[in-house]
């Protein structure tokens, strides 16, 4: 099994009953891999992971421990970046949030991944949800964009497409 179906078969678990809107939570961890995949990312065995991963420390038991080792430390690294900081409202958490991500390129296009799956999901089903998503666009970008990482402009336009 590599190392992706792995951690498939972990974040499926570890979410166990969890939803996402009206589907189990293993929907939304289809999406980001989805994208992740379209993106040309599936092969890169720590992103692929990572993908499956990306909510487990923030909405499970899961241990950075239980994902070193489990996964290795750079796809938990990945997944630990990627995952929220505590803080006093949306903002402050995703200021401090993005301080560990930008030290991380692999987690950005994990991070994109995960906010373009969320975003077309709220597009679809919950307005609420959309537009609070373009309102925190514009922050998201200054924090995360790059414009010398050509590697993740096709994200990036995705993500700035569904965001208008």
């Amino acid at each position: 099994m590599n190392l992706a179906d792995k951690a498939k078969e972990f974040a499926i678990a570890q979410h166990g009953n969890q939803q996402y809107g009206e589907h189990p939570y293993s929907y939304h961890l289809a999406q980001v891999f989805q994208v992740l995949a379209e993106f040309g990312y599936a092969g890169d065995e720590a992103i692929a992971a990572a993908g499956w991963l990306h909510d487990v420390l923030e909405d499970t038991p899961t241990t950075y421990e239980m994902l070193v080792s489990e996964f290795g430390k750079e796809t938990a690294d990945i997944v630990w970046a990627v995952t929220t900081e505590p803080g006093q409202n949306r903002v402050d958490r995703f200021r401090k949030t993005a301080l560990k991500i930008q030290s991380n390129k692999k987690a950005l296009a994990v991070k994109l991944a995960d906010r373009i799956a969320n975003t077309a999901a709220s597009l679809q089903s919950n307005p609420k949800l959309y537009k609070m998503y373009v309102k925190e666009f514009p922050l998201f970008k200054e924090l995360l964009y790059n414009p010398q990482d050509v590697e993740l402009m096709p994200m990036w336009n995705r993500l700035e497409s569904s965001n208008k």
